[in-house]
């Protein structure tokens, strides 16, 4: 079910009708990298329009054909084989975190996608959240709590929503501050479009990150930490140990 951008050209030139059928596919390499790829979505009400394409129906039986060879999972789902095995889409937009990231990066590259952007599993994602959010994973003091969570792929990052997102501790902040730490995230977004001919991967190499970027990530930082307390850390180790004795206060709350 999913196109390359040739395969979307093809198929739009000769079949004009399967735009409403395509949506744009992103996973971590796509994003980090600017790469394009397409994919087929497609609902139940547009199945019958889906097979009177023969291209499209020939992919579909190709899918069924795999799913119905494959593992438990796949025989599961060969039954819709129209479809992906997931089918969350968001109403208005999407943050989109890759899974695996380079150790030496100080900041995990996120963000938004438009609502018509379909996520593959090579990254976690957040449906219509609130612009906020993103500014709290993409700080220093998360950064701190996913080295010590994250999985390992080699030396790499393993971004895992149960172990460092759902865990991770964050006071309850007021609607003035989200909107503070909201204009603050439109700086970031603004600083990485003056170099939008770089790729996501080029901006966060620790190396060669624009020096706009970075102090906008550090105004970013300071603000998400005076969310925490007013009086600022003095190390991560200071960090580390409040997020911790904040940690031990949720679970026992949660106990």
């Amino acid at each position: 079910l999913t196109l390359s951008k040739e395969d979307k050209d093809e198929l739009l030139n000769a079949y004009p009708q399967s735009n409403q059928l395509i949506k744009k596919l992103s996973g971590a390499n796509e994003f980090l990298s600017g790469l394009e790829r397409w994919c087929l979505w497609i609902s139940n009400k547009q199945l019958d329009l889906a097979l009177s394409i023969p291209p499209i129906r020939k992919r579909i039986e190709n899918t069924k054909i795999f799913r119905e060879s494959g593992g438990e999972v796949a025989r599961g789902i060969a039954n819709r084989p129209h479809q992906f095995r997931y089918t969350h889409s968001a109403k208005e937009s999407l943050i989109i975190v890759p899974i695996v990231s380079s150790e030496r990066r100080e900041y995990i590259p996120i963000g938004f996608l438009p609502n018509d952007t379909i996520v593959l599993s090579s990254a976690a994602v957040l449906y219509d959240p609130e612009p906020y959010i993103f500014a709290i994973i993409s700080s220093k003091i998360h950064m701190l709590w996913v080295r010590l969570t994250a999985g390992r792929l080699e030396n790499r990052l393993r971004y895992l929503s149960a172990l460092c997102y759902n865990t991770f501790p964050f006071p309850n902040i007021s609607q003035k501050q989200k909107e503070d730490i909201t204009e603050l995230v439109f700086a970031i977004l603004d600083e990485r479009e003056k170099h939008s001919q770089k790729t996501l991967a080029q901006l966060y190499d620790p190396d060669k990150m624009p020096e706009g970027l970075r102090k906008a990530h550090h105004a970013l930082d300071i603000a998400i930490e005076k969310c925490y307390r007013t009086k600022p850390f003095e190390s991560d180790e200071e960090r580390l140990e409040y997020l911790f004795k904040m940690y031990e206060e949720m679970t026992c709350k949660q106990a």
